[in-house]
């Protein structure tokens, strides 16, 4: 059988797909909790108590991870998507290093515009359990490892390749806005989309899923280490405010410089009809998903 490259078609649909079994997934398991508690005669609000745990949000971060992973692997088995190279541990530390520096880097501005929502009354989206030794713990499996692995294979395996074709500032961009918008937060946007950039040119620069996954668990790392030791690196200040602004701006330049190198010199492919009207269907889903969310914040 003749393997073909991924398209913007290919990526439209496995994103469609990803999000909305994954959605249905979860709404399953919460039914099936809701019956087994009434049936034990725990009461119906039962399931909530053990989900609103470390434990119960393990359950159905791996349920919705093990559905985005099953559809990467159906829609990757006939594409000739290669995703890793040849690795080096010079590379992946070298990959780690850049993690912490860009999260040192975006974590004042994010702490500002955390400190905008709340301000505007917005509340902001944190886990639904304490974060005690235990929930920590937990939290490596569901919160770091399962998302920086499962979510690289959807975002940078599949979509990100599938719009690679036409155009490298595209492909880079559009991948990041679309990681972006998945969270469905309003306070879980600018920093998705940010880091989605760097992880688009890693993926771009290397083709190897490896150091994506890397960096997207160092960050996933150092953000949870921070909340379970309750350590917030931010302050009331001008001077503070003026810093997250120049380290955005250096960011963001050097994100931009390593996007528009050479671009020219990259032939790019005409998007199909059929290939438009998917990626408009996913993009318009999506935008609706997030406005009906942010409303209902």
């Amino acid at each position: 059988m003749e393997r073909k490259p991924l398209t913007i078609k290919d990526s439209s649909v496995a994103f469609l797909s990803a999000f909305l079994i994954s959605q249905l997934a979860i709404v399953f398991v919460t039914i099936l909790a809701i019956i087994i508690c009434n049936i034990a005669g725990l009461g119906s609000e039962s399931y909530q108590t053990f989900f609103n745990t470390s434990y119960g949000y393990l359950i159905l971060a791996s349920v919705m991870y093990l559905v985005i992973a099953l559809v990467f692997f159906f829609i990757n088995r006939k594409s000739d998507n290669k995703i890793i190279s040849k690795s080096s541990g010079k590379k992946i530390l070298f990959y780690i290093l850049i993690a912490i520096i860009s999260f040192l880097a975006l974590y004042p501005i994010i702490t500002c515009i955390d400190t905008l929502l709340v301000n505007l009354g917005i509340s902001l989206n944190t886990l639904p359990y304490e974060l005690n030794t235990s929930g920590y713990l937990v939290s490596l499996l569901s919160v770091v490892i399962l998302p920086a692995i499962v979510e690289e294979l959807l975002f940078r395996g599949l979509i990100f390749k599938g719009l690679k074709p036409y155009g490298k500032v595209f492909s880079i961009s559009i991948s990041a806005l679309i990681f972006s918008l998945y969270h469905i937060s309003i306070d879980q946007t600018i920093y998705p989309f940010l880091i989605g950039l760097l992880l688009g040119v890693i993926m771009y620069k290397e083709n190897n899923i490896l150091y994506c996954i890397v960096v997207h668990f160092t960050n996933n790392l150092l953000s949870l280490t921070l909340s379970y030791l309750n350590i917030n690196l931010s302050f009331n200040h001008w001077t503070y405010i003026l810093i997250a602004i120049i380290l955005l701006i250096a960011f963001v330049s050097i994100v931009l410089y390593f996007t528009l190198k050479g671009r020219k010199e990259e032939p790019k492919e005409k998007i199909t009809t059929d290939g438009k009207a998917y990626f408009s269907i996913c993009l318009t889903i999506l935008a609706i998903i997030f406005i009906l969310s942010s409303i209902e914040i």
